[in-house]
């Protein structure tokens, strides 16, 4: 009786040290799988960062000028939901060279959207042709330092005429649709889109 009891007590021993065993063994894969998940991501974020948004449109357009996006093939889009009955323009900034302005002559009829975006194609604003006065868009993109600066140029009592943007990012871009409703009319919408103007201003960045 002493030694079946025993044996019972040496076999429920061992049941726990196997199911010890087994959880170590299980934790031990997990820190190994993690850590080489970590290593792995290490070494992939640089390829990984010059694939971002803001890099492909760099081969297209310099910061502070207005791009036109060529027209849209698959596998080889530059910009988020390219649409063939779109014009689309890009107009890329890095604020470290200054704040950007957008200026746009703003029909009547016909759409025009504008997103700003972070590098990576995050948008931190929208707005549509809808917001222009008297037909005229005029946007700032800016950092919080070169808002203080500019407001502290302003005259007591007046209201800035444009729009005043404060960036999440030092670099990003704009990125400008024009509706074409007809094929015949898509010369004039990108003739309309190119007159746009977008630049860096003379301000250095504080």
């Amino acid at each position: 009786m002493t030694l079946l009891t025993n044996a019972k007590n040496l076999s429920l021993k061992l049941t726990w040290l196997d199911r010890i065993l087994a959880a170590l063994l299980w934790l031990t894969a997990i820190v190994f799988v993690a850590g080489l998940v970590h290593i792995v991501s290490i070494f992939a974020l640089p390829e990984l960062a010059q694939k971002d948004a803001f890099s492909r449109l760099s081969a297209l357009a310099k910061p502070g000028q207005l791009s036109l996006l060529p027209p849209p093939v698959p596998g080889r889009e530059y910009a988020p939901f390219e649409d063939p009955a779109l014009v689309q323009a890009v107009c890329l900034y890095d604020l470290d060279f200054g704040p950007l302005e957008l200026s746009a002559d703003i029909p009547s009829d016909g759409f025009l959207s504008f997103s700003f975006r972070t590098r990576t194609g995050r948008v931190f604003y929208s707005m549509t042709d809808k917001a222009a006065s008297q037909g005229k868009l005029d946007v700032i993109v800016l950092t919080a330092k070169q808002l203080e600066t500019v407001e502290a140029g302003d005259d007591e009592g007046e209201l800035p005429q444009e729009l005043r943007l404060t960036a999440p990012e030092l670099k990003g871009f704009i990125l400008i649709n024009a509706l074409v409703a007809f094929p015949s009319e898509r010369a004039n919408i990108e003739a309309l889109v190119k007159a746009m103007s977008c630049e860096t201003s003379e301000e250095p960045a504080k």
